[in-house]
């Protein structure tokens, strides 16, 4: 080396020896690492959570919504959900029921099958209170196939005379023989 050289090296030991000696120590430069580590996991059982979550929970049983129009839409998922629809259609004065459909109930009947809906697993039904008569009930027949589906009819009943259920299956009248 040159004497140049030499001085400035000797000056750079001089000024900076401690430090060329004992370089940062590993601790610092782990902390930045170690806390990036912990936030990327945490965001990562969050987002988890979220996934599982999402994935897995199920619609809700019904739903009853007012709309700005003043029609009220029903929306089943659930047969077991009528009894809740009844209390929420009547909390909010809306002159109709959900009943079920049962092969077993005694009120035999004839109701319009509405249009099927867009989800086999579900209905959504959109009822006018305006065209409602006066003293009558509309009425949404509700049954669930094994399968899940749910299917629905629609009638109206003199208010007095609404049924607790509805059966669909056709009767057989026999005649009396003389």
């Amino acid at each position: 080396m040159s004497t140049f050289e030499d001085r400035l090296w000797s000056e750079l030991v001089d000024v900076h020896g401690d430090e060329m000696r004992f370089p940062p120590s590993g601790a610092r430069r782990r902390r930045p690492a170690l806390l990036t580590g912990t936030a990327l996991a945490a965001v990562a059982a969050a987002a988890a959570v979220l996934v599982f979550t999402a994935g897995t929970t199920a619609p809700p049983a019904y739903a009853v919504t007012t709309n700005a129009d003043g029609t009220v839409t029903v929306t089943l998922n659930d047969i077991v959900a009528i009894t809740a629809v009844n209390a929420e259609l009547a909390r909010d004065g809306v002159a109709a029921k959900a009943i079920p459909i049962t092969s077993d109930c005694p009120v035999h009947g004839f109701p319009n099958p509405m249009p099927a809906g867009t989800d086999p697993n579900t209905y959504t039904v959109t009822i006018d209170p305006r065209q409602i008569p006066a003293g009558y009930t509309a009425v949404v027949g509700v049954a669930q196939t094994p399968a899940g589906k749910i299917e629905l009819a629609q009638a109206a009943f003199r208010s007095a005379i609404v049924p607790a259920c509805f059966n669909v299956t056709p009767m057989v009248l026999v005649p009396r023989k003389p």
